[in-house]
């Protein structure tokens, strides 16, 4: 269970998150709503350790250990994974070196350079990528669909078990957003968990959910599932 209690949070003198208190059960998915600026993506930020966004009172945990004080790297490695809103270009690291490094970390060991190509080259058959990506520079040049499929790739190859992905539509036009969700709904399981940050609907069509919460000035405005969409819908965040 990743578990956030009574959980406010600051960047400098500037309160973005109040008193948020949420449980997201493993094997269940979750779709945070709201309008922009209403701490969606601050929260996933926070889950994920940034250190720019300061803990003034509350508590993360996951599965009875405390989160608060772990480094974005330690929390990796307890199986959180946050698909960006904006991904950004990182020159001068190769993909494929970037993909061996995180998947060495993830496994606690070394694996040799064959033994790495022989793995990820069939995930990049299933994605329709071309192994020429591998001698890239990390997403330079990518296009936002090819971006979010390398995304998707992060989390065939590491398996994470609780998945925070922000406005995942961004950037995509509607044939790439289909082609996205289609892939994250082929990951879906009992195994992990996704937690949808986003101000749009059209993913509660592909990925199961389980859970609907209304984000509104950085608290928990709402929680339901297809009765409070609809009203969403309707008549808008207000």
């Amino acid at each position: 269970m990743l578990e956030i209690h009574n959980l406010s949070v600051q960047i400098g003198e500037k309160k973005i998150l109040n008193q948020i208190s949420l449980a997201f059960e493993l094997g269940k998915n979750y779709c945070i709503l709201g309008k922009n600026g209403s701490g969606k993506s601050s929260l996933a930020m926070t889950l994920m350790g940034h250190p720019t966004y300061t803990i003034t009172e509350g508590e993360l945990s996951l599965d009875g250990e405390h989160l608060t004080t772990l480094s974005p790297d330690e929390r990796a490695k307890r199986g959180i994974f946050l698909a960006f809103q904006h991904i950004p270009e990182i020159p001068g690291i190769k993909l494929f070196e970037f993909l061996k490094g995180t998947y060495d970390v993830a496994q606690g060991h070394t694996t040799t350079f064959l033994a790495f190509k022989t793995l990820i080259e069939p995930l990049l058959e299933e994605l329709k990528l071309s192994k020429e990506f591998l001698r890239r520079d990390l997403n330079v040049g990518f296009s936002g669909g090819e971006r979010r499929k390398f995304e998707i790739l992060q989390i065939k190859l590491l398996r994470p078990k609780r998945i925070l992905l922000d406005e995942i539509d961004s950037g995509l036009d509607v044939d790439a957003f289909k082609v996205v969700a289609s892939r994250l709904a082929e990951l879906n399981s009992q195994e992990n968990t996704f937690i949808v940050i986003t101000h749009i609907f059209s993913i509660l069509e592909r990925l199961p959910i389980d859970e609907v919460i209304i984000m509104k000035e950085g608290t928990i405005a709402k929680k339901g599932w297809k009765e409070l969409v609809e009203q969403v819908k309707q008549n808008g965040f207000e």
